[in-house]
């Protein structure tokens, strides 16, 4: 008798025990609900954090690209423009081809002819033929999360997306320009001076009427 006293309290104990190493399900529900709330709670403030931190990235890198563009256009010898891309939301660099034809202020076009060399060619500076398919894409960069393009500026007048281009040439001189990107309201805009510097100014595009050259906006540049 005693000896099944001794087995049925061993067998007891065993079952209380066992039924203590396991969760139930309710346990199971509760604490998966706890992490739910938890992710829902840090996940936006983490891609918060990214996004922010991929805008101030693209801060420092559309300056960079504008002074990419430049220092290509001076070591290549050649026109290099920035343009803005809309339907892939981004801004790129492109070379411009020797054998274009351009339409000066006059009206008269003029196309790209060799210099003394026979190598570097020499082209009357005017405003650019519509064709540029064959232009090549240089460098691209995307816009970052949340950015927009607005209002845009060429040679100190409104243009918009289609006809932005803004040319770099050899001699360190560009057309002088600007964009507006904005951000959840928040605009800033890309300003490039006829000298080829650029910056990153909060606001809308400033008054750049008086930055022109002194024989007017186009003059003649040799490559």
């Amino acid at each position: 008798m005693p000896h099944r006293v001794v087995m049925e309290t061993t067998l007891t104990c065993s079952m209380v025990l066992t039924r203590k190493k396991g969760y139930t399900l309710i346990e199971m529900m509760v604490v998966t609900l706890i992490l739910a709330l938890f992710a829902a709670l840090i996940t936006p403030n983490l891609v918060n954090i990214q996004e922010s931190q991929a805008r101030r990235a693209f801060s420092t890198k559309v300056v960079d690209l504008a002074g990419n563009a430049r220092e290509m256009a001076i070591s290549r010898h050649a026109i290099v423009y920035l343009q803005a891309d809309t339907s892939a939301n981004q801004i790129v660099i492109k070379q411009q081809v020797n054998d274009s034809t351009y339409t000066p202020v006059d009206g008269n076009s003029a196309s790209t002819t060799s210099g003394s060399n026979g190598e570097n060619p020499q082209t009357n500076i005017g405003v650019a033929a519509n064709d540029r398919s064959s232009d090549k894409v240089q460098l691209t960069l995307p816009l970052a999360p949340g950015v927009a393009f607005g209002n845009f500026q060429l040679s100190g007048q409104a243009s918009d997306a289609s006809g932005w281009k803004l040319n770099f040439y050899p001699d360190g001189s560009c057309d002088g320009g600007a964009v507006e990107l904005s951000e959840r309201g928040v605009v800033r805009s890309l300003v490039v001076n006829s000298k080829g510097g650029a910056s990153l100014t909060d606001g809308n595009i400033p008054d750049t009427s008086l930055d022109k050259w002194p024989a007017g906006n186009y003059v003649q540049r040799q490559l």
